[in-house]
């Protein structure tokens, strides 16, 4: 799984976690990351995953789109460590999966089975080089959790848990970030 680090703007330090597939970033509602900025066109740019390379392709942006303070004039490769910039947004990219190679005395003209060692070997291979971060957890004591529910509380929230589908990773954030919010609300009312 692709994952981000964001640099920069009131989500700084959280990790952006990606599926597997292109990913077009822009400033319209049905882009995957949304960047509401004038400095960020329509459809900027995509992050697409290729032979398990992943490259960012500028979408002939107004503005540009830049990895390592460099502008991308087509598309470029990503590796662990480089900084994307999307008008005002900076990403730094974590970690990216990468394919196991495979065991190199298989060939297309081969017609022997491999061995148990070699399977065993070959499957064993670590190809993650991602890091961790302190984003990616986040500790909650027992004091910070909030009060046990009333009985129509949960039965107003359990029927709220249906599943619900989204368009875009931009519009599940929203939704996520929309109920944080009334959470909160609910939480400060109950204070006082």
């Amino acid at each position: 799984m692709t994952k981000f680090i964001i640099q920069s703007g009131k989500y700084k330090g959280k990790t952006l976690k990606l599926p597997e597939r292109n990913i077009s970033i822009g400033r319209e509602l049905d882009c995957d990351v949304r960047v509401s900025d004038p400095d960020v066109s329509r459809k900027h740019c995509e992050l697409q995953m290729r032979d398990g390379q992943l490259f960012v392709v500028d979408l002939n942006s107004q503005n540009g789109t830049f990895v390592n303070d460099k502008p991308v004039q087509t598309e470029s490769p990503l590796h662990p460590g480089d900084h994307l910039r999307v008008g005002p947004m900076l990403f730094k990219l974590v970690g990216t999966r990468k394919a196991i190679p495979k065991p190199s005395n298989l060939s297309p003209d081969q017609s022997a089975p491999l061995s148990d060692d070699e399977i065993s070997t070959w499957l064993s291979e670590e190809a993650d080089d991602t890091e961790t971060t302190s984003g990616d957890t986040t500790i909650i004591h027992a004091s910070q959790l909030p009060p046990p529910e009333t009985a129509a509380a949960k039965t107003s929230a359990n029927t709220y848990r249906e599943k619900k589908e989204f368009h875009s990773v931009a519009e599940e954030a929203a939704e996520i970030i929309k109920k944080h919010w009334e959470r909160v609300a609910r939480e400060e009312q109950e204070k006082q």
